[in-house]
């Protein structure tokens, strides 16, 4: 695995439709935080079902305009790659029938985005379907935000976007979309598992996410979206302190687990709510938490754990091997010690590392062990480290499937 692996979020927003910035303006930001790419993904929402566009946010006719402006984001580090948010707006009694939604659609090299016409009088998984077989690439995002994925076999998507940050970092693995993304495996489909901050200000929302973690692609657009559907990646995730916390930001319910936890992170928007923010620039401030974040949080790459192989039978995520015993190895590096570390097949664990082998404990380390996948459809990674006097203090890896033929 360890020939190259480029770093980047995929789900970011920008003042095209609700974010704070212009596109160029953030790719600093996004560079500090060590990220190789990000995947510009803003919301292009389509009133149903007379498939026209809403009154606010990213049109069809946009495009032009929104492409050029990714490319003049762009730099030698940093790859700003266009895409959409595709959401449908409806009433509420048939958003209670088709679902909550969003997914996010990127278009083949030089190709637009389809027309509102093109999703007229389509259901929103009819439209996704639509959609992949017309060439563009879809991947559901806010899949543990209520998103129905029993309404989708798995063959009308290429992957699933799981949201880890400052706002969700309710623990990974523990988390009932992976239920749905194994079902969609074990199925026979091929979906690619990636991350995004669906961040809205460059400071600690997006700086805080899970990172996804490309693997021997080229730092091109295509050749990186290409490995994102694919699966050719792992993901990323560390602890994060609560900068806008220690800024004495108040504290509000959180609309992510809809009230259960407290978040101090504010979006831009409601900041003139708010006695202590509202008769400040709203730039100035997310200036501050930026700063703070660089300085007292989390937020580089070399402050995320890194999995340097991750191999069965030779080949890696998104890999294909044939069903037989394989040699599996794995190495990794974290800041914590392991807690643990298993290996899902066909949504069962067919591996866990036993408390007697070495590694466990270590911040670092490899080993090997021989896995039967005979009947199995895939295989993927998923590895805890943890500080044991403090289980806030944790970090993630989780690879993408090696498939089974």
């Amino acid at each position: 695995m360890g020939r190259s692996q480029l770093w980047g979020d995929c789900h970011t927003h920008s003042n095209y439709s609700d974010g704070l910035f212009e596109v160029p303006e953030q790719t600093p930001h996004y560079t500090s935080f060590g990220n190789d790419f990000r995947l510009q993904t803003d919301h292009h929402i389509i009133a149903i079902p007379e498939g026209r566009p809403a009154s606010k946010w990213l049109h069809a006719s946009d495009w032009p305009r929104y492409t050029a402006d990714c490319a003049a984001a762009t730099t030698p580090r940093h790859l700003c790659i266009p895409g959409v948010e595709l959401g449908y707006q409806m009433d509420r009694e048939r958003l209670k029938r088709e679902g909550w939604f969003h997914t996010k659609l990127h278009p083949p090299a030089g190709a637009p985005i389809p027309d509102e016409s093109f999703y007229a009088n389509k259901s929103y998984v009819e439209a996704i379907a639509a959609c992949k077989h017309a060439g563009y690439r879809m991947i559901v995002a806010h899949i543990d935000q209520g998103a129905p994925l029993e309404r989708f076999s798995g063959a009308e998507l290429h992957g699933l976007e799981v949201r880890f940050d400052i706002e969700d970092q309710r623990p990974l693995f523990e988390r009932p979309n992976l239920k749905h993304w194994d079902r969609m495996l074990t199925a026979g489909h091929r979906i690619g598992f990636s991350s995004g901050s669906d961040g809205h200000q460059p400071d600690l929302w997006a700086g805080s996410a899970l990172r996804t973690v490309v693997l021997d692609a080229a730092h091109e657009p295509e050749a990186i979206l290409d490995a994102v559907v694919a699966g050719r990646s792992y993901l990323s995730g560390t602890w994060h302190p609560d900068c806008y916390k220690a800024l004495g930001w108040p504290g509000r319910p959180n609309p992510v687990d809809e009230g259960a936890s407290i978040t101090h992170m504010i979006p831009w928007w409601e900041f003139k709510q708010h006695t202590l923010l509202k008769d400040r620039d709203p730039r100035e401030i997310v200036a501050e938490v930026y700063e703070a974040a660089l300085k007292d949080g989390r937020c580089r790459r070399e402050d995320y754990p890194v999995l340097e192989a991750f191999e069965v039978g030779g080949r890696s995520c998104g890999g294909t091997v044939d069903g037989a015993e394989h040699r599996v190895e794995i190495a990794w590096r974290a800041h914590v010690p392991l807690k643990s570390l298993r290996l899902v097949a066909d949504g069962r664990t067919v591996y866990e590392l036993p408390r007697g082998e070495v590694p466990l404990g270590e911040t670092a380390g490899r080993f090997e062990a021989r896995v039967d996948l005979r009947g199995r459809k895939y295989v993927r990674l998923e590895l805890l480290a943890q500080d044991p006097g403090d289980a806030a203090k944790s970090e993630y890896l989780l690879g993408n499937p090696v498939y089974v033929e």
